[in-house]
């Protein structure tokens, strides 16, 4: 079986396509499908279905990739045993952006506390690579919502806590004190993206379901910091999924507009394999008691403050 076209099954997995395939291998489209192809005829049963315009792994596929995976890292090991923490030691996470604000903290106590040769590595992306990536053998977990329609065979998935949306504008923003979606139909917005199922897909959403027109996105931003520091100096709106986010501006320079609609609410998962590594289960399970119990010490919310809610901030249930 020839190994370059296993490694090309990788980043078609990764990718999502063989076109974005082609450019992370600096080889052609051509390359790709006469890999894919070629590798096919190794198999008895298909390593991709269609769905709609899409491509989807099969789970031979996802096996060969990660067993592929896996066979590389235990080169990488014999090759530079002393360049970076074994396999055992690290802890793979896929997390949105959000997530990795939000658990960060968290991950990093139930990691790395006390334990000074372990590492946390955290990977972010939208939510649909990320779980095939984990799917593949190239992550360990993976925080993020469940993204519609994707499949997460061989995943386990449980809640870790719910988000409420609100949007947000800075403090002398023009619309700061307007009270309903409608008297925002006109307004420009940022969002964090591309996301399979984020703030904007939750925007859009919510302005779908009462048959307005789609908000404009004017800008797309590469994380909540460069989002908020934009905000604070224009006249952009934009959807936070945690208050936590706001850790990266000062005072109260952006603040939730009071809306009667409520934006749909949605649950952050924890997905890992059907049966982890003994330490990585310890971890999910101290993730799930931190946010159910609210007291873990280390970078888990205190106790009393809702996860879904800022402080100070009315609860307005989907209408």
């Amino acid at each position: 079986m020839n190994w370059r076209y296993l490694h090309y099954l990788e980043l078609v997995i990764e990718h999502g396509s063989f076109a974005a395939a082609a450019r992370a291998a600096g080889v052609s489209q051509p390359a790709i499908s006469h890999g894919m192809r070629q590798l096919q005829r190794e198999f008895t049963t298909p390593l991709f279905v269609r769905s709609g315009r899409t491509l989807q792994p099969t789970g031979v596929a996802l096996k060969a990739a990660a067993e592929r995976a896996g066979i590389a890292e235990r080169f990488e090991t014999l090759a530079a045993p002393r360049a970076a923490p074994g396999h055992h030691e690290r802890l793979r996470v896929g997390v949105t952006p959000s997530a990795a604000l939000v658990c960060g903290p968290a991950l990093h106590a139930q990691w790395c506390h006390d334990r000074p040769r372990r590492r946390l590595e955290m990977h972010s992306a939208d939510e649909g690579r990320l779980l095939a990536r984990l799917q593949g053998g190239e992550l360990d977990l993976v925080i993020s919502p469940k993204p519609r329609g994707c499949r997460t065979a061989g995943l386990t998935a449980e809640a870790l806590y719910q988000i409420a949306p609100l949007v947000y504008a800075r403090r002398a923003h023009p619309l700061a004190r307007v009270q309903s979606l409608q008297d925002l139909q006109a307004a420009s917005w940022a969002i964090v993206g591309p996301s399979v199922s984020g703030p904007v897909d939750v925007l859009q959403e919510a302005f779908a379901v009462r048959r307005m027109k789609p908000p404009r996105v004017a800008v797309s931003c590469p994380d909540y910091a460069s989002l908020l520091h934009l905000m604070t100096r224009s006249d952009l709106l934009c959807v936070l999924p945690h208050p936590a986010l706001l850790g990266s501006v000062s005072g109260n320079a952006v603040v939730p507009l009071r809306l009667r609609e409520a934006l749909p609410r949605y649950e952050m998962h924890v997905f890992a394999p059907v049966r982890p590594r003994q330490a990585v289960r310890a971890v999910i399970d101290g993730l799930r008691h931190g946010w159910v119990s609210g007291a873990d010490g280390h970078g888990a919310p205190s106790a009393g403050h809702r996860l879904d809610q800022p402080r100070g901030t009315p609860d307005r249930r989907p209408r």
